[in-house]
């Protein structure tokens, strides 16, 4: 299970037609039966599909706003950071559903407002230090202790920053 993060009204740095092979295919996705055609097409040929999944990731490097993706196992310790790091931002009612995949989420003032916080703490130093800690927690469990498969790092706290500045608000689906 993962939680799918989406931008409601995300910053277009480059467009969607600047990647011709996504762009074709994601065209393809919205005609009559296009989703079975575009894989049909790209499972039959390797090297076009390497394409499109080099072009997918090109796009959403230059466009981090437009979408967010976690396990779950990483998303629960990013989320938990989040409102501990900013519960004047997030509420308990958003905080609560943000651990589901029922469309909780930020607005674009207050997606923003998380982003801005989040690269605060990253340069001070908060979140690495923070990161130590719980690793230095999660290694004292006992191996079978189930909460042992919740990791942080400080990286997914980055692009989940970037992500919430450029997303115009977002969801949790």
């Amino acid at each position: 299970m993962g939680m799918d993060v989406h931008g409601i009204n995300p910053k277009q740095n480059k467009k969607l037609e600047d990647f011709p092979v996504l762009h074709k295919y994601r065209i393809m996705e919205i005609e009559d039966d296009g989703f079975q055609r575009k894989w049909k097409e790209l499972d039959a040929d390797h090297d076009l599909r390497e394409k499109y999944w080099k072009e997918d990731d090109e796009y959403n490097k230059a466009n981090p706003g437009h979408y967010f993706r976690n396990n779950v196992w990483w998303w629960r310790p990013l989320w938990d950071y989040c409102h501990m790091a900013a519960p004047d931002i997030i509420d308990e009612k958003t905080y609560e559903n943000g651990h589901h995949n029922s469309g909780a989420g930020l607005d674009a003032d207050g997606a923003k407002a998380l982003g801005n916080r989040l690269m605060q703490l990253i340069a001070d130093c908060s979140v690495i230090k923070y990161e130590a800690a719980y690793t230095q927690e999660l290694d004292d469990l006992s191996d079978d202790d189930f909460n042992k498969h919740y990791p942080f790092d400080s990286r997914n706290v980055e692009q989940f920053a970037h992500f919430c500045i450029q997303s115009g608000g977002f969801e949790i689906c």
